[in-house]
């Protein structure tokens, strides 16, 4: 393909971006851009990296480094650029925050200081609030009457990820100079200095990779001329150590990287997991950086944006109105407030209303949400009961799969690709061929195998990996399909990708151990999903379930869109935070309605308690004129 020059390039796979997009789009220097829910950020993302890819601004072999907090963002975004520039897709390399400081500790521990060397291998452990409050309970009673108020005094529930996070390593540890330097020090050595095969966590190895490169002037210039560019998402929930690792790394000397980050304080709602209160002004602060504001909405339609709007001045007062480019394709009202005796009731009322909405406009189930603040395991077996009366699935995409949750386990790279070369594999007599799925699986050995591909490359491997195919599908053909036979499946789709990657497939997976973690998840799911009389082409189409209605918490939605969401319990019970912290609460409510491209109803059932605690959502509805709707 011939490269573009910067003024003939073109958006690809979209019609447009607006003008503050493309501005943003064609800077020379560090970004900062802001959009509300439906702004198209990931999509910005995506074009901006197709632009410095094709038109060689960033140039071969230099590479672009995109860093989100989710995996399934960093493999969303990664999908969008590999089907906008495949030929260039080698070079855009997007991972998590926790995978890169990850990469960094495994691949240049040995750079690290001699106070800090890691002794031995390490395991992944996450400390319970418990455990830290312990520790500094137990620190602060043996301490002297001079420090003991001092140290009571050190947050509990924020210690590792604003204290512990934002404590940049000294060469080796020196006289406190303070209680809260103190507790990070007997942290350290209770958790970490000389222990054998410590157990850690990430904030732990954020810090080693801080150190590590913060050391190395050498190692530090080698990731500046890698990774010209880089790029953050969901920037609003940047974390203490995650920012000084990013400002350690690709600070502004010299203008060596630019940096674009994307996101919206007005959906900040990592506040309990350490995130900033403000990473937009702190980026300002410490980088050189033009700042943008993308205001058009390309997902909700304009009843919706208005709603979305009177919620998001009382975050942000200054906060402007977006411009919906979404046409309303529905005749009654977009958002409504449906009151329930009881959660069986309130269950059996949405899934006749989604079936009757399917039969009368064509929808898929998938346009559907139902969305909770947490705990979505509650409305489980009700909902699924009810849409099964109607021939309607339910994935509950919150669930325990093994060691992950199952949306994550359905973007996990690893499972996405046994996925597709199961599905490749699997008899599906009288069916059509899978060109995408066989697309997606091939290009993506081709560059586990080989690294950069071309034409000749691409074809080798399709080839090789036909001629495995054909003994997976006898396999599979002689196999009856059931929970037994999960196991050697497994065995078997690993054996083929070994081969046709060369040993490389697990270099897929963030980290050494994802591997079998994610293998262990994908038999775990095949054999829940796995009923009498399927075979194998059934059980690939139940693995990932397509077609069905999904439940999930308003975290485990962001990002994602919806025709129609169903926002679950607009209750205390659901909310039982929020007067902790009403900001941070109002920040999730509004993340849950922007899902909404065109009709959001609010549910609440008498059974489940009371909203006296959660008046401010109650207001903001009455205010729109959305009245209660009750169902007797």
């Amino acid at each position: 393909m011939t490269a573009s020059t910067p003024p003939t390039w073109q958006p690809q796979g979209i019609d447009d971006l607006e003008p503050a997009a493309w501005d943003a789009l064609r800077h020379n220097g560090n970004a900062c851009v802001t959009a509300g829910p439906g702004g198209g950020k990931t999509e910005f993302l995506a074009q901006r990296a197709s632009y410095l890819l094709e038109t060689g601004i960033c140039r071969s072999p230099r590479r672009i480094l995109s860093i989100s907090f989710k995996r399934d963002s960093a493999a969303n975004l990664e999908r969008r650029v590999d089907s906008r520039t495949p030929e260039h897709a080698d070079r855009f390399v997007s991972m998590t925050f926790d995978a890169f400081t990850k990469s960094i500790v495994d691949r240049f521990r040995e750079l690290l200081p001699p106070y800090w060397k890691l002794q031995g291998s390490y395991s992944i452990r996450y400390p319970t609030s418990k455990e830290v409050r312990n520790f500094l309970d137990t620190l602060s009673e043996s301490a002297d009457d001079e420090h003991r108020s001092a140290l009571y005094r050190v947050p509990r529930n924020t210690f590792l990820s604003t204290v512990v996070g934002s404590y940049n390593l000294p060469a080796s540890f020196s006289e406190p100079t303070s209680a809260g330097e103190y507790a990070i020090q007997q942290w350290w050595k209770q958790t970490y200095l000389g222990r054998e095969d410590p157990a850690i966590d990430f904030i732990t190895i954020n810090r080693l990779a801080e150190l590590a490169i913060r050391s190395n002037p050498g190692l530090r210039t080698a990731l500046r001329w890698t990774y010209p560019y880089v790029f953050i998402d969901e920037f609003q929930d940047t974390t203490f150590a995650q920012y000084s690792f990013l400002r350690s790394v690709f600070d502004d000397a010299a203008l060596a990287c630019q940096i674009t980050v994307v996101g919206d304080n007005k959906q900040r709602i990592m506040g309990w997991a350490g995130a900033l209160s403000d990473a937009f002004a702190e980026f300002s602060s410490d980088f050189t950086t033009a700042r943008f504001e993308l205001t058009w909405n390309f997902r909700s339609s304009d009843a919706l944006v208005a709603l979305q709007h009177r919620v998001a001045q009382i975050l942000d007062p200054s906060a402007r109105l977006a411009i919906s480019k979404a046409l309303a394709d529905i005749d009654d009202q977009p958002a409504q407030l449906w009151s329930f005796r009881d959660q069986r009731h309130e269950a059996q009322t949405i899934a006749a209303w989604i079936a009757a909405d399917i039969e009368a406009s064509g929808r898929q189930s998938a346009q559907y949400a139902l969305v909770a603040r947490q705990t979505v395991a509650e409305f489980e077996n009700d909902l699924r009961s009810a849409l099964a009366t109607h021939g309607l699935q339910l994935r509950n995409d919150d669930a325990e799969v093994g060691e992950l949750k199952l949306q994550i386990l359905l973007k996990d790279r690893l499972s996405r690709l046994l996925h597709g070369l199961l599905k490749l594999a699997a008899p599906r007599t009288g069916r059509a061929g899978l060109p995408t799925v066989w697309r997606d699986v091939s290009s993506t050995i081709a560059r586990l195998r080989l690294g950069e591909v071309s034409d000749v490359t691409a074809t080798a491997v399709d080839d090789e990996l036909s001629a495995l195919l054909r003994p997976l599908r006898t396999w599979l053909h002689d196999t009856p399909c059931g929970p037994d036979a999960v196991d050697v499946l497994i065995e078997q789709l690993i054996k083929l990708l070994d081969e046709v990657t060369l040993g490389n497939y697990t270099t897929i997976c963030d980290r050494t151990e994802d591997s079998s973690i994610s293998q262990a998840a994908i038999a775990r799911r095949l054999k829940d999903v796995i009923t009498p009389g399927y075979g194998w082409w059934d059980a690939a189409q139940q693995y990932d379930a397509p077609n069905a209605v999904p439940l999930l918490t308003i975290h485990r939605s962001k990002g994602l869109e919806y025709h129609t969401v169903f926002f679950l319990g607009l209750e205390d019970q659901q909310w039982w935070a929020h007067s902790q912290d009403v900001a941070a609460s109002i920040s999730t409510f509004f993340v849950g309605l922007s899902r909404a491209a065109q009709r959001v109803v609010f549910t609440r059932c008498n059974a489940r308690g009371d909203t006296d605690n959660i008046t401010e959502f109650y207001d903001i509805l009455d205010d729109a004129g959305i009245s209660i709707q009750t169902f007797s």
